[in-house]
């Protein structure tokens, strides 16, 4: 009986192809040269007996049923790679090896998650951590990774959704850039040098008993995309920063950073783990999120002096 399903090496060079747009940069991702390329994607054809592109002098163009079949392979071996990933990590738990695969944003790894993970590794020495560090939103059920920990409203609809726990805006600044006392006066604060990240001034200058400062967002000396670079900006004594306390919380243990005013508020988002809804959640990745909503828990309990 003949086969009713093509090579799967012609899938995978016809996926490159449509993914990337040229037989080169198929090539070179699929490591072969562009005439093996070219080769698999005419056997492809001549498998389905339909065409797939259109040769205009060296370049190659998807017409409409290439294109629909491009997609819909692409989808297959998207598939094709969560199964596999799926039983090689089920293999691995039955041979003894637990590895939890957390996506996470960098600066609530770096500000809040580092510091109290040997606490995790003392209660569980034989689990492994493996963290995906992005500001990028993981699709969690392609398997790649377990579990993720977000900064949000809660509304991810393709996830199971836990909540953490929830944070609060604060100004920090180093403790030379304040002298001997801390502002006690907004109008103060402002005339200070002042570093912008994403956080929302207005929001928390609106959420003070009473100011007759105007509720927008007061010129920066400096801006950033990364908060991480924004609290080393901080740390290094070149303004104050309006952040989230989580992540500021190593630095303001340690005393590099301090507490620039009196007023916090809290934020209008909240941390919250997020599992695929498409796998079984395992034991290892049970027993992280266990012991990390007990440390969330800990952490909203005490707040900043």
């Amino acid at each position: 009986m003949p086969t009713r399903t093509p090579p799967l090496p012609a899938l995978r060079s016809f996926a490159a192809l449509v993914r990337l747009g040229s037989i080169g940069a198929a090539a070179e991702e699929l490591s072969l040269t562009q005439g093996a390329v070219a080769h698999q994607i005419r056997a492809l054809e001549g498998f389905l007996e339909v065409q797939l592109v259109e040769r205009t002098g060296r370049r190659l163009v998807l017409t409409e049923q290439g294109r629909i079949y491009g997609y819909q392979v692409r989808q297959a071996l998207d598939d094709l790679a969560a199964a596999t990933e799926n039983t090689k990590r089920r293999s691995k738990a039955k041979d003894g090896e637990q590895v939890v695969r957390v996506s996470l944003l960098p600066s609530f790894a770096q500000g809040w998650l580092l510091p109290r993970l040997q606490g995790f590794c003392r209660l569980y020495p034989q689990v492994r951590l493996a963290f995906h560090g992005s500001m990028e939103y993981v699709e969690l059920n392609s398997g790649t990774v377990d579990c993720a920990i977000r900064f949000g409203h809660g509304n991810w609809s393709d996830a199971v959704i836990r909540p953490l726990m929830s944070d609060t805006l604060l100004l920090v600044a180093a403790p030379g850039l304040l002298g001997e006392q801390q502002p006690q006066k907004l109008d103060q604060v402002l005339r200070m040098p002042l570093l912008h990240s994403s956080e929302n001034w207005a929001a928390w200058i609106s959420s003070m008993p009473s100011t007759d400062a105007p509720l927008h967002r007061p010129q920066s000396r400096m801006e950033f995309t990364d908060s991480t670079h924004l609290l080393e900006a901080a740390r290094l004594g070149m303004g104050v920063a309006l952040t989230r306390r989580s992540i500021a919380d190593n630095l303001l243990q340690r005393g590099e950073l301090v507490k620039a005013f009196k007023h916090t508020c809290v934020h209008s988002s909240n941390y919250y783990a997020l599992l695929p809804t498409a796998a079984e959640v395992s034991l290892p990745t049970e027993q992280f999120l266990a012991w990390l909503q007990v440390a969330c828990t800990r952490f909203t309990e005490f707040p900043v002096a």
